[in-house]
């Protein structure tokens, strides 16, 4: 793997939000802490030109109404055009018609290159029946790996699943990583704050080793909190920010546990 920590540290790639409300603040924290920098923004008239200056751009799709879905496209479209990547997150899409229409719309004018969600949001997109429960994944039945591929092949796109082992997959390789903390799941706006990370590591470097890359950074810094507070929701996540701010590659090949599956070996 060429990227790292070190390297999104010396770059300090500018990522982009089209941001859920709820989790803002979050979000910028992460990215920051891990060495990016992150702008957030409301007004659509300045998608072109804050993008001029980004190297990635996350668009969230929690917050929704008329302004974001047209704020997303506009600034979808113009990082297709610089050829940066977009990382998409679908929150709760089958939770409500309008979710779902915001989605395909938003997919019929932006080329994205990354979807993260839940297995059950990333289900159905993929057109595979989950049972969803609101922003959380719920029970279902079925293989995460084969959905995960499949919403990749429909997509053209890296589709990382996060859960109990996540998953990142280009439709042919994949990697289980399974590292993390189940106080993560607890905490509203994990799943965010990876969506940024996620861009910071592909604003450095565009490649499916560096969507693992930051994969891996939260699901790790995740299992380290967890080693001192591994009871206490609250104090856990606290630290999880502090984790993120301190780490470096040496301590994240330590931590990590990966198991890559080649698309020959399905």
């Amino acid at each position: 793997m060429t990227n790292s920590i070190a390297k999104i540290r010396k770059i300090n790639p500018i990522v982009l939000n089209v941001s859920n409300s709820v989790t803002q603040q979050h979000v910028a924290d992460a990215i920051n802490f891990i060495g990016a920098s992150p702008i957030m923004f409301d007004d659509e008239r300045e998608a072109s030109e804050l993008i001029n200056i980004s190297s990635a751009l996350v668009i969230n799709l929690g917050t929704t109404n008329r302004s974001s879905i047209q704020k997303s496209i506009l600034s979808g479209q113009a990082a297709n055009q610089k050829h940066i990547p977009v990382i998409v997150d679908p929150v709760a899409i089958a939770a409500s018609t309008i979710r779902t229409e915001h989605f395909d719309q938003l997919i019929k004018k932006v080329k994205i290159n990354v979807l993260r969600g839940n297995i059950a949001e990333v289900a159905a997109i993929a057109g595979v029946n989950w049972q969803h429960k609101g922003i959380d994944a719920g029970d279902g039945q079925g293989d995460r790996l084969a959905i995960a591929k499949k919403a990749a092949n429909q997509l053209k796109a890296l589709v990382v699943v996060s859960g109990q082992e996540d998953i990142v997959t280009d439709g042919a390789d994949s990697y289980l990583i399974s590292n993390g903390n189940q106080q993560l799941a607890t905490n509203v706006g994990s799943g965010d704050m990876l969506d940024g990370i996620i861009a910071a590591a592909l604003g450095t470097e565009q490649s499916l080793e560096s969507c693992v890359l930051g994969t891996a950074i939260l699901a790790i810094a995740g299992e380290i909190a967890a080693e001192r507070f591994p009871h206490q929701p609250y104090s856990f996540f606290n630290q999880v920010f502090d984790v993120l701010g301190l780490m470096d590659d040496s301590q994240y090949m330590k931590y990590l546990k990966i198991k890559k599956i080649p698309a020959q070996d399905l």
